[in-house]
């Protein structure tokens, strides 16, 4: 009696460790089952992170810079003439047409994000934006004008609030023309070799603001 005593005890005693096992595989199986829907849920999310990221990279903004000329600190406004952006400022007036621009993939191998403006109403025109490979002057045109130039890739500052170049809304400068000459010209100088070439009242480090229309926020893509 002891013997079969042991034996059902015994038995009852597995049977009760066996419980645990079998409720951990049934959550496992839930676990694993739910998986497709995570990753379901997460790639809808990543999509429609992309799609509003794509849709802001089309907004038109202006460009604006803060420079300080003659005591005078104001904020210009970058237009475009003469194939080249220039700093429109009270103190330096610069007759162009006003940069209205927007993100555009450029076509070529690198899939670069490239910067277009408006460059003309009437009749209507854009170009590309590009910094010159040799002067570093920040210029437009057309795509053939960009060849074997830095093109991108463009975007904004993390805080929306810039214009970056190459991941990094540093290293630009308006640069006075000439001398004699008063118009200040946009230029991309990021490891300081123009700086060091040129005087230091004709060379101030800026930054590129990207002007948006009136009600409209940037900051509606969060990560």
């Amino acid at each position: 009696m002891s013997g079969k005593f042991r034996l059902a005890h015994s038995h009852q005693r597995r049977n009760v460790r066996h419980r645990p096992s079998a409720a951990m595989d049934i959550i496992a199986l839930l676990a694993i089952a739910a998986i497709p829907t995570v990753i379901g849920t997460g790639q809808a999310i990543s999509a429609q992170k992309r799609e509003n990221e794509a849709q802001k990279e089309k907004v038109k903004f202006g460009i604006g810079a803060d420079l300080t000329i003659d005591g005078h600190m104001e904020e210009a406004s970058g237009v475009l003439i003469d194939g080249q952006m220039f700093l429109d400022h009270s103190k330096s007036p610069v007759k162009g047409f006003p940069f209205s621009g927007w993100y555009f993939m450029y076509p070529g191998e690198e899939q670069h994000i490239g910067l277009v403006s408006m460059t003309s109403n009437d009749p209507p025109a854009m170009g590309w934006i590009f910094v010159d490979a040799d002067t570093r002057a920040v210029r437009f045109g057309g795509r053939k004008d960009t060849v074997d130039h830095v093109i991108g890739p463009w975007h904004w500052t993390p805080n929306e609030k810039y214009v970056s170049l190459r991941g990094s809304g540093d290293g630009f400068a308006a640069v006075r023309a000439d001398e004699e000459g008063s118009r200040w010209a946009v230029y991309w100088d990021p490891d300081g070799s123009l700086a060091q070439q040129t005087p230091v009242d004709r060379y101030v480090p800026i930054g590129l603001k990207r002007q948006l229309a009136l009600g409209i926020n940037s900051q509606y893509v969060r990560d």
